[in-house]
């Protein structure tokens, strides 16, 4: 690691800067609606912890200017907007030179922050910005005694972090089925099990671990801990295309988080030639989602995704006239109000206590039928994903293709990786 002052040295205009302001702004969005907003004074406890830290300021070298990380903004969102003092801020950073800086970033941009204060014991904290220089499963344990409130957790290691650390703060946090409340921002470095890195050995291309070299063996054994065993094999040590083998890599990565949440969001990046890392938003939380990935569109100037309606509801009607036919007006029947929230939200584990069906039908019995009904004439898939509680809830996954055929509705675009070619550059914090 190189610092330029106390800032850590990273490239990437498409990589390191907008991964920075996106981290920045879904932190401001989230914190406005958690914390109970202007009208409830952001009187909610909140709590954003980085659990890789870095020094809360980069310097980008192709700009030859110094940015705001994302614990910069974590910083800087409190320092401005927290009058009550509700959202507590709690860095972790391993690595001493980072440490090191990160405390002189405070004393320097960040002042109201007292250095000595944020370090110190946890119960005489009056500041609510906790600064730990401490290996993940110390710091871990430390945060346990903390009331934290609705959280989110940023895993923003160099390469990836592994799933026993996702499991343990996931364990301590989400007690109940798909909780709201506790949110995780992973980074995953995707191209590096692919194509290799410096002293990083690409994966090998076929099974037979017998011919694997140290290097590869090592390269693997990583990918076990990233995912906490080795079902992520077969369908990726092979010679397919790169392109395919990562797609298979981030869907089984995607899978596995599913275990904790309803929603699991991969954004892209190609910051320069083959690289492609991924930021993976998970929640549990609708809004969320659908917010982070409008904003990602926004970058490439891509519209929102604004499926017709009244198109749509007119098709329903006339493949559904039974169902349909006693509502008129404004009113719809509830199959079809959760059918088009689910084609709204676009992915993810829907089932009967999606909060944002219940608010169109308060009954789970009403909900459960409306599911059935839908997954029954074909718009709906029943899944089979492992989940953190043993329980016989139906979930499912909205079937594309019959809804482009009845609805006339398109499936939106796919995501494609952010690169220098294809961005639109958002403002900076500069200095």
């Amino acid at each position: 690691m190189e610092f330029h002052g106390d800032a850590i040295c990273l490239s990437g205009i498409a990589g390191t800067f907008l991964k920075s302001q996106i981290i920045g702004q879904y932190y401001r969005f989230w914190w406005q609606i958690t914390s109970g907003g202007p009208r409830g004074g952001y009187r909610i406890p909140t709590a954003i912890i980085e659990l890789n830290a870095a020094t809360g300021e980069i310097y980008i070298e192709e700009k030859d200017s110094v940015i705001l990380g994302s614990a910069g903004h974590a910083l800087q969102l409190k320092e401005e907007l927290d009058n009550p003092n509700n959202l507590k801020i709690v860095l972790i950073e391993t690595d001493s030179d980072c440490y090191y800086h990160l405390k002189n970033v405070i004393r320097t941009r960040f002042d109201t922050f007292p250095v000595e204060i944020c370090e110190g014991p946890i119960d005489r904290n009056t500041t609510n910005v906790f600064l730990f220089n401490l290996d993940l499963d110390q710091a871990l344990r430390e945060i346990e005694k903390m009331k934290l409130g609705l959280s989110i957790f940023f895993f923003d290691p160099l390469r990836m972090i592994k799933w026993s650390a996702i499991e343990n703060v996931a364990r301590n946090r989400i007690s109940t089925y798909y909780e709201t409340g506790t949110e995780f921002i992973i980074f995953l470095f995707t191209s590096d099990y692919f194509i290799g890195r410096n002293d990083f050995t690409a994966f090998p291309t076929h099974q037979n671990e017998k011919d694997w070299s140290d290097e590869e063996r090592a390269s693997v054994e990583e990918a076990d801990l990233l995912f906490g065993d080795q079902s992520w094999r077969i369908p990726i040590l092979n010679s397919d295309p790169l392109a395919n083998r990562e797609w298979h890599f981030i869907w089984a990565y995607k899978n596995k988080l599913h275990k904790w949440f309803r929603y699991v969001l991969p954004l892209p990046f190609n910051p320069k030639g083959e690289q492609i890392y991924h930021l993976i938003v998970c929640s549990n939380f609708e809004a969320g989602i659908r917010q982070t990935r409008d904003q990602y569109r926004s970058l490439m100037q891509i519209p929102k995704y604004q499926p017709d309606n009244k198109l749509a509801y007119r098709n329903f009607k006339g493949k559904h006239p039974g169902i349909s036919s006693r509502y008129t007006g404004k009113s719809k029947p509830i199959e079809w109000k959760i059918l088009w929230k689910i084609i709204k939200q676009e992915a993810g584990i829907r089932d009967m206590n999606c909060s944002d069906f219940s608010k169109d039908e308060p009954d789970p019995t009403n909900r459960k039928n409306a599911l059935l009904w839908l997954c029954d004439h074909g718009y709906l898939n029943e899944v089979d994903f492992e989940t953190a509680w043993s329980n016989d809830i139906a979930k499912y996954c909205l079937n594309w293709r019959v809804v482009e055929e009845r609805l006339e509705i398109h499936i939106p675009p796919q995501l494609i990786p952010i690169s220098p070619q294809n961005i639109t550059i958002m403002g900076s914090s500069e200095k």
